[in-house]
């Protein structure tokens, strides 16, 4: 957690908002450090003046409000910058009025959710299985909303909104679109797929699996497992799968 910690004040301390405010800055690391150390001396306001504010070793805190007067400054800017730059920070840093000392509080974090579009697999007649399957896995990894295309799309593709999801009919506009077809030829399968970005058709990722020939269902499994993994791999690794706050 210090680590974490140490890596939100370097993110605050190198923002807009606190560059153009020094004795914050200073403010600010003082307490926090102290506060990791386990010491209390960012809640004593003297030494936070001598420290922070350069006051002399006779500084009475009682005639001089320097120190009050910054607090309130450094949580108006916290607010500030949490509400702007900070909005999706994954550590917040507050310091509580009537106290220097800072707390810590770990964000509520949710997964951002893209899109894809499974187009109907073709080439066999199990492709329509696998197809289901492949949904299936994909929506069960809950990083990314799925759609089932009820037709391929035309030669070249057009707008994504022409793509229509089969449950409801509705246009849908997507990031992503996953394809493929499956062969067979003597005792082997195999299934070519590829996922490539609607808005300008540039490939992710393609792929092509093997499979002995044996029960369709078994099959279907095995293919959308070994496509939906990699996928899933792809989109970690082109940067579509991220978290924020």
């Amino acid at each position: 957690m210090s680590q974490a910690i140490e890596q939100q004040l370097d993110r605050i301390t190198s923002s807009v908002e606190f560059r153009k405010c020094p004795q914050l800055l200073r403010f600010l690391r003082f307490a926090v450090r102290e506060a990791l150390s386990g010491r209390d001396g960012g809640s004593k306001e003297r030494l936070i003046g001598m420290e922070v504010f350069g006051r002399p070793a006779d500084y009475d805190a009682g005639s001089d409000p320097v120190v009050r007067v910054e607090a309130r400054r450094l949580r108006r800017k916290l607010a500030e910058y949490y509400a702007g730059d900070g909005r999706e920070d994954p550590i917040e840093i507050c310091l509580p009025k009537g106290g220097y000392l800072p707390t810590f509080g770990v964000r509520a974090s949710k997964i951002m959710k893209h899109s894809i579009a499974v187009l109907p697999f073709s080439g066999h007649a199990l492709s329509d299985g696998l197809t289901t399957r492949l949904i299936a896995r994909l929506a069960s990894c809950g990083a990314v909303d799925v759609f089932r295309i009820t037709h391929p799309l035309p030669h070249g593709r057009g707008s994504v909104t022409e793509l229509h999801a089969s449950a409801s009919g509705q246009p849908v506009d997507v990031e992503l679109i996953l394809e493929g077809n499956v062969r067979h030829a003597g005792e082997r399968f195999r299934c070519d797929s590829q996922l490539v970005c609607s808005s300008d058709g540039l490939h992710v990722w393609a792929g092509s699996f093997d499979c002995a020939n044996r029960d369709a269902f078994a099959v279907e499994d095995e293919f959308a497992g070994q496509i939906a993994a990699a996928v899933c791999e792809a989109f970690s690794q082109k940067g579509f799968l991220t978290i924020g706050a």
